[in-house]
Order: structure tokens, then C-alpha cells, then sequence
């Protein structure tokens, strides 16, 4: 339809083969097609009358030169007539008079005649004059040609008697044509005020076209002024295309130039004032004047009214209150345009270099405004500045916004990476990695490395720590993303026109960001489906969450703010604060911490409980089985006629053989499952909940002598068990009171006598199996037990190791304690056997006590012995000094 020939369109089939909107589209067409013939109709009609006019001045200038010529002649007749005249003054006759009027009739028919045809030519020559002066934006001068045109279009239609006039209709042809100049001198008006750039010239020159045209006062100018400005300032938001962050700077370019405009243009003494009083003043030229050479030469058979002819203008006065309002109604329009299109507009900025570029060219932009001196004249209490007013506010939001979402998709990216670990299966009980292996990447390949403050290149450090090569690309994305945040709060915060607030509420925010995402963070984790069975999910999650903490130094700047910002922010007292805010953060990561290897351990003491792998000791069977060696003691003693008199008892030397290998299997799956350091508070709460299953079990024990009561060997065992775990371990206060409790009804099963004599000796071997087992125990069973029950009596230590874990560290679980004490340097110190058991080895012959026999060793010599054993020489003199004792040998 829309290359349809509209000539060759069959009226009658119209209807039937076109719908209602195809036949509306053609009619549209022929409308369209119709009004541009009559166009060119009238364009035509009048270049024809214009070459008509020109062959007539060529015939009427050769009909003057003729007639001067005549007239010459004439003049001479004139002059000698007039001399006869005047010798016969009283000789005239009435005839005479009639001829002179006719004369005079006949003359201003012609100068008529004259008159009318060059008032044709001019409105002839007004349109392209007119489209000229807009061409060069001279839109107060087409203006006043408009004008000018529509006088004499008026003057020539209501000279309606003229019978020349109804001859020549193309006078009111011409205005048909001139008519439509008011609309577009309008519409160019509007559309130069509602450009990106304009200057005062143009403005003035504008505003001027725009009271002639419209015949309104300087308020309505000033109100459509301003309404032109909010529209161009809306345009620059709504353009498409080119940078936001031009877009950004245009549009308050714009506000800015509008507000420099009214300054310009509307207060005392501006230039449209100026100009107004150009045009009004009494010796300004006519319109006239601007006409070409070639159409004014016959200026002098126009009317005065015509070549006297200038626009007026209205009151050219301006009051403050009707400013103040039009500039309060540009106020709010500009809010309600900034509140949804320039805040979708700084939505698209992304980072803060951008920011940071916008808001040195707007101050550059403001520093060009005086804005003091119109709010001073108009009395406007209203802040003026649109920067400070529509964008600080909005950039101050999306910086916010800019830190908001990195966060989030920092944390985010971060729980993906762990949910992602966790459901896929990648993550395994046991460790994936060796962490005694050392490879030939683990060292650092230049001295720079090694002395570098980042962690995450200390491979083997990060072995220690259980860190593998996914939780350390996870925290060092993680801590690149921050690390990007920080840059740019670098940017922002050394910018030397943001104000100081505005500085440290920046600051505020991005630590109260930063707590929060943490902890959106943790509650994620919480809810994370794992079960105590998930050993490698909860210890990968658990490393994970240590590793945000300790290998992410951004992550520390968002709350204790570096040197540099504090300087910047001049506060220098907010360290200790942040360093509260940091640790607060650190203990909230650290009690999720703790819950998940709470969950691990009781997974682990659940898993091997100690009732299925401790026997009940119930038969004769099981103790013989589960019995170790006991140690046959032969005390010398006097009777009362002071005979020599020898007693032989045995005790334990040892933790029964199901309480070891219960340790056995313990340590072993533990080291299975966590490979490096537990931390300190994940120790002891280990040890507590060991313990208290422990206490449960011997308890248990004691409670069922009715059904298989307890032999003074069996609870002298037991009682032996109890003092070895009671020295094993670091005990709270509660619990040593429940040791002591359980153990003293295990004496009640033992001869008080007999308890007496061998309590020092039993204490003897239970020292000794503490020492013995200490290697084995290590884990689990720290040396030094005052610093550990500091710990316990404060709380536990942290979750994190204070010092960093490597060789020589690992064989101990805290800062004093050793897991792998050194050997002792003893000398050949062998026992003697008193009497007649000299080296002798004696079997033990109770039922109630099967074991395997061991030298006996009498009283005196034994403590000298165990005096010599207890004294072990360590340091490195004692150690190369003892390299040919026996028991290198």
C-alpha cells in the first residue's frame, strides 16, 4: 500500500479490496498528495506574477525615461504658461480650474497605481528574506519581517475599493503564503531554546521573537523559558546513544546554563533588558531598513505608514515574586525528572573512576556560576546549585550501590564456590593433598616471594593449614574482588572536593556493607545441608571460613581502616573501634567455625564411640584379654620380733589393651580426617566431649557391681585407667571433682592396706604411662598443663593457630606444649632384685590377674631407680655427650 499509484486506484473495487485502514492510509496519501500540488501551485503562480512585476518595472522605468523627457518639455510649457499666467491673473476662467483638478486626480491614481505594486514586490520578496534570517538564526529579525508583512498584507485587503486590488488578487495570494511563517519562526524558537548549548545572544535574541510573536508579557516569557529548559534537560537523559557519563555532565551542563541564561537575561541591566531597550527606543530604524537595496529604491511611493513601520513592544517590566515562582516550578520539575530519569541513568555507571570524572568536571562546571548574585536579587531562599541539589545525592546512592553489589557478588560468588564444591563430591574425607609431601612448586622461586607479606604464596604454609588449591583460588577471587572495592574507595576518599562527612559516612557504610554481607554469609552456611556423616564437606566449609578470615587482607581494610584513610578522614581515635568491629566480625565466623567442628566431632565420637570399643570387663575372659602387663612389687619389711618379712603385691603398669587401642583408632581417624593442627578451642572442647563419654562409661561400670561385683584387681585396673586419663588430659575443676568421685568408688572395691602400700608405687606407673603414651596421645594430650588450663578457665583459645604451623611446630599442639618431647639421656641403670628373687622373673599366679610377669625389683632399689629414670638430661651437651649409652647402641 505504501508504493500503491494513487492515480491508478479503482474507486469502485476500493472497498472490496482494501480494509477500513488501508483505505484510511490512502485517503491520508491523497489528502497529502493534494496539499503539495496546491503548494506547488502557489509556488508557481507566485514566481510567474514575480517575473510579471519585474517585466512590468522594466517597461514602467523606460516608460519614465520617456516621460521624463516629455515631462522636460512639458516643465517648459508649464513654466512659460505660468507666466502668462501670471500677467493675466485676473483674466481666469472656471474651465481652467476643472482641467487642473483632473490633472491632480490622474496623478494620485497613478502614484496609487505605484504604491500598491511595490507594496506586491515586497511581500514577494519577504519569504526568502524570512527563511534567510532563520537560516542564520536571526530569529527576532524574521520576526519582525513577519510582521512587517502581515502590515502591509493588512494595509493592501482593507484598500478592498482599490479596483486595482481586484485585479491583482496577489495580494491575499501572498499572505496565504506568508501566513504560515508564524507557526515556524515559533517552532525554530522553541526548538533553539531547547538545545544542549546555548548562549546569551541566541537567548535574548530568541525570547525577543518570542514576545513579538505571541504578544505576551516577560513572565509568561520567562515561565516558557524555563518550562523549554526542563524539556531540553530531559532529552539529554532520555537520548540514546554516547556515553552516560557525557549524558551525565550535558544534562547539567544544561541546568546549569539555564540558571546562567535567567542571570544573563532577566535580572537589572541584563541583555535582554538591554536589547528591549534598543528596539523600543525612538531612533531605532524602521523595518524597512532591513529590506535589500533593490526593494526598497521605490520606497518613496509607499505610504509613511509603511516605511515608518517597527514593532512595539508590551511592558517590559519584570517583577521578583513571579521570577521566584517560575524559578521554584523549575526546581521541582528538575527534581521530579532526577528522581527517575538521571537515577536510571547513573544506575549504568559501573565503577568509580567514572564517578570520580564526573565529579571533577561538575565542580569545574559550578566554579563558571554566579548563582549568589540572582538568588540575592530574586530573593530566593531555595540552593540554586543543581549539582549539590539533583547529583551529589544521587552519586553519593550509587557509589553506595557500586559497593553493595560487589559485596554481593563477592559473597555470593564466594558460597557458590563452596556449594558448588560441597554438591558436586569434589571434596573428600580425607585430604587430598600430603601435607608431609614437599614438591619442587611448593618452594618460593625468588627471595621476593619468600619475604612477601601475601600468605598465599607460602605453599607449604597453606599445607599446614589444610588450605588446597580450591580454597585458595576461592579466597584469593574473593579477596581480588574486595581488593577492587578498596582501589576505589582510594579514588573517592583522596578526591579533595568531597566533603569530610561525606567521606567518613562512606567509610561507615562500607563497614556496616561489609558486616553485613558476613553475615548473610554465615546464615548461608547454616544453611547448608550437611550432616555430622560429612566429614570433608563440614572440614572443606570449615577451612574455608578460616581462610576468608586470615588470607584476606581486604577484607580487614573495610573494617579497620588503613593508615592512609585515616589520615585522609582525620581520625585518628577510630582505630580502636574498627579493631572492635573487626573482632567482632572475626568471633562471628569463629562461632560458625566452632559449631561445624563441633558437628564434625560429634559425627567422629559418635562414629567410635568408646562403650563399643571399651570392654564391659564382665567375665574372667575379657580381663585376661583386655589386661596388660602388671608389675610384681616385693616389699622387705620387719615384724614385731624384727624378723625380715617380704610382701608381693602386683599393679598396673599400663591402660588396659581396649582403652589403647581405642586411643589407637581414635588418633588415627582423626589424623585421617584432619591432617594438620586442631586448633586450640577445638581441642579441648575434643577432650571435654572425650572425656565426658569416658566418665560416662567407667561410671557405668561402677554402677553394675550387683550383677558381676568388682575384684579388688579389676577395680585396682580401672582405678589405674582413671589416674592415667586424669593425667592425660587438662581437667576442669568439675571434672577432676567427677574423676575423683568415680575413683574413690573404686577404692571402696580395694584393701585399704594394700592400697597404702602400693598407692606410691602405682602413682610411680602412672607417671610413666602418661610419659610413655605421650607420643602416641599427642594430639590429644598437651604437656604443659598450665597453659592449658589457663585456656580452659578463660574459655578455650581461638580457632586460629598463633603462630604459623611448619615442621618444627606440628609436633605440638599450642605454643609451650610438645606433642614429641625429646628422648631422654639415661645411663645403664639396672634394677636389683632384693633376696633371694635376684633376677629372677616371677609369674603371676592370682586368677583375678593373668598377665605376663616383669622383674621384680625391691623397694629401695626401685625408687632409686625410678629417682634416676625421672631425671632425663636434654639440651644439646647432655645429647652429644650420651652417643655411647646404651640405648644408642
Amino acid at each position: 500500500m505504501a508504493t500503491l499509484n494513487l492515480l491508478n486506484i479503482n474507486v469502485d473495487t476500493l472497498f472490496e479490496q482494501h480494509s477500513v485502514g488501508e483505505i484510511d492510509v490512502v485517503h491520508k496519501k491523497i489528502q497529502e498528495v493534494v496539499e503539495n500540488k496546491r503548494e506547488e501551485l502557489r509556488t508557481m503562480v507566485g514566481e510567474r506574477y514575480r517575473d510579471l512585476l519585474k517585466a512590468a518595472d522594466t517597461i514602467t522605468s523606460m516608460q519614465e525615461s520617456t516621460k521624463a523627457l516629455i515631462e522636460q518639455v512639458d516643465n517648459i510649457n508649464v513654466n512659460c504658461k505660468n507666466l502668462s499666467e501670471q500677467q493675466l491673473l485676473g483674466f481666469k476662467t472656471e474651465t481652467d480650474s476643472a482641467g487642473e483638478l483632473k490633472t491632480r486626480n490622474a496623478n494620485k491614481q497613478l502614484n496609487n497605481y505605484f504604491s500598491t505594486m511595490v507594496q506586491i514586490k515586497l511581500l514577494t520578496s519577504l519569504p526568502e528574506m524570512i527563511w534567510s534570517q532563520i537560516d542564520r538564526e536571526h530569529y527576532y529579525a524574521a520576526t519582525e519581517l513577519f510582521i512587517f508583512s502581515r502590515h502591509i498584507s493588512t494595509g493592501l485587503q482593507l484598500d478592498s475599493s482599490n479596483p486595482l486590488m481586484q485585479k491583482l488578487p496577489v495580494a491575499k495570494k501572498q499572505w496565504e503564503i506568508l501566513k504560515p511563517f508564524h507557526m515556524t519562526i515559533k517552532q525554530q524558537i522553541l526548538s533553539a531554546l531547547e538545545r544542549e548549548n546555548l548562549g546569551p545572544e541566541l537567548t535574548a535574541d530568541c525570547l525577543l521573537a518570542l514576545l513579538q510573536l505571541d504578544r505576551c508579557t516577560l513572565e509568561t516569557a520567562l515561565k516558557t523559558f524555563l518550562n523549554l529548559r526542563s524539556a531540553a534537560f530531559l532529552n539529554c537523559l532520555t537520548a540514546e546513544g554516547g556515553r552516560v557519563k557525557e549524558r551525565i555532565l550535558v544534562s547539567l551542563r544544561v541546568l546549569n546554563d539555564s540558571l546562567d541564561m535567567v542571570s544573563k537575561c532577566f535580572m537589572d541591566g541584563g541583555l535582554l533588558f538591554k536589547k528591549l531597550g534598543e528596539h523600543s527606543d525612538s531612533t531605532a530604524p524602521p523595518t524597512i531598513a532591513r529590506m535589500d537595496s533593490d526593494d526598497v529604491q521605490f520606497a518613496h511611493l509607499l505610504p509613511d505608514i509603511i516605511t515608518n513601520f517597527k514593532p512595539k513592544f508590551e511592558a517590559i517590566s519584570l517583577k521578583n515574586e513571579s521570577v521566584a515562582k517560575s524559578l521554584e516550578a523549575f526546581l521541582a520539575d528538575t527534581q521530579r525528572i532526577a528522581d527517575k530519569q538521571l537515577k536510571q541513568l547513573f544506575d549504568f555507571v559501573t565503577n568509580m573512576n567514572t564517578i570520580q570524572e564526573i565529579k571533577t568536571e561538575a565542580n569545574n562546571l559550578r566554579k563558571q556560576l554566579n548563582l549568589n548574585a540572582l538568588a540575592t536579587q530574586y530573593s530566593i531562599t531555595q540552593s540554586l546549585d543543581f549539582y549539590e541539589l539533583r547529583y551529589v545525592p544521587l552519586i553519593n546512592q550509587r557509589i553506595r550501590n557500586i559497593i553493595e553489589d560487589s559485596w554481593t557478588k563477592s559473597i555470593n560468588q564466594t558460597f557458590t564456590a563452596v556449594e558448588s564444591a560441597i554438591q558436586s563430591g569434589e571434596v573428600l574425607p580425607k585430604a587430598s593433598y600430603s601435607m608431609w609431601t614437599e614438591f619442587a612448586s611448593d618452594l618460593p622461586n625468588s627471595l621476593d616471594q619468600a619475604l612477601s607479606k601475601d600468605m598465599k604464596t607460602k605453599k607449604l604454609l597453606m599445607k599446614s593449614k589444610g588450605y588446597d588449591e580450591k580454597i585458595l583460588q576461592m579466597v584469593t577471587e574473593n579477596d581480588g574482588n574486595l581488593a577492587a572495592i578498596i582501589k576505589e574507595m582510594n579514588v573517592l576518599l583522596e578526591e579533595p572536593t568531597t566533603k569530610l562527612e561525606d567521606k567518613q559516612a562512606l567509610v561507615e557504610f562500607l563497614k556496616n556493607t561489609a558486616q553485613q554481607k558476613i553475615t548473610e554469609f554465615i546464615a548461608k552456611v547454616k544453611k547448608l545441608p550437611l550432616d555430622a556423616k560429612q566429614r570433608g564437606a563440614l572440614l572443606f566449609v570449615i577451612r574455608c571460613c578460616c581462610a576468608l578470615v586470615e588470607l584476606s587482607p581486604h577484607l580487614k581494610i573495610c573494617f579497620c581502616q588503613s593508615s592512609s584513610w585515616r589520615k585522609l578522614l582525620g581520625q585518628s581515635a577510630t582505630s580502636s573501634i574498627s579493631q572492635e568491629n573487626w573482632h567482632s566480625i572475626c568471633s562471628l565466623l569463629e562461632e560458625e567455625v566452632f559449631q561445624l567442628w563441633l558437628s564434625l566431632l560429634n559425627g567422629i565420637l559418635e562414629e567410635y564411640n568408646c562403650e563399643r570399643y571399651l570392654a564391659k570387663v564382665n567375665t574372667s575372659t575379657l580381663v585376661m584379654e583386655d589386661f596388660a602387663h602388671w608389675e610384681i612389687i616385693i616389699l622387705e619389711q620387719k615384724d614385731e620380733q624384727d624378723m625380715p618379712v617380704q610382701s608381693t603385691f602386683r599393679i598396673p603398669t599400663q591402660p588396659r589393651i581396649s582403652l589403647q587401642s581405642y586411643f589407637h583408632i581414635l588418633i588415627s581417624t582423626l589424623k585421617e580426617i584432619v591432617p594438620e593442627t586442631l586448633p586450640t578451642k577445638v581441642l579441648l572442647t575434643l577432650k571435654q566431649l572425650l572425656l565426658d563419654s569416658f566418665l560416662k562409661h567407667y561410671r557405668q561400670l561402677s554402677q553394675n557391681t550387683d550383677t558381676n561385683p568388682l575384684g579388688q584387681n579389676i577395680a585396682l585396673q580401672l582405678y589405674f585407667d582413671l589416674k592415667f586419663l586424669q593425667n592425660s588430659f587438662d581437667l576442669s575443676r568439675k571434672q577432676k571433682e567427677q574423676f575423683n568421685a568415680l575413683q574413690n568408688s573404686y577404692k571402696e572395691f580395694i584393701d585399704p592396706f594394700d592400697f597404702e602400700l602400693f598407692s606410691s608405687h602405682l602413682m610411680t606407673n602412672v607417671k610413666r604411662a602418661v610419659m610413655r603414651y605421650n607420643c602416641i596421645l599427642g594430639v590429644l594430650t598437651p604437656v604443659s598443663t598450665n597453659a592449658a588450663n589457663q585456656n580452659t578457665s578463660t574459655g578455650g583459645g581461638t580457632l586460629a593457630q598463633e603462630k604459623d604451623p611448619n615442621v618444627l611446630s606440628l609436633c605440638s599442639s599450642g605454643a609451650t606444649s610438645l606433642w614429641f618431647p625429646l628422648l631422654p639421656v639415661v645411663t645403664n641403670n639396672n634394677a636389683t632384685v632384693a633376696s633371694s628373687a635376684d633376677n629372677k622373673k616371677v609369674l603371676s599366679t592370682d586368677s583375678e590377674k593373668p598377665s605376663p610377669t616383669r622383674k621384680a625389683v625391691s623397694s629401695s632399689t626401685q625408687s632409686s631407680s625410678r629417682r634416676s629414670d625421672s631425671k632425663s638430661k636434654s639440651g644439646a651437651a647432655s645429647f652429644f655427650g650420651a652417643m655411647s649409652q646404651e640405648w644408642f647402641r
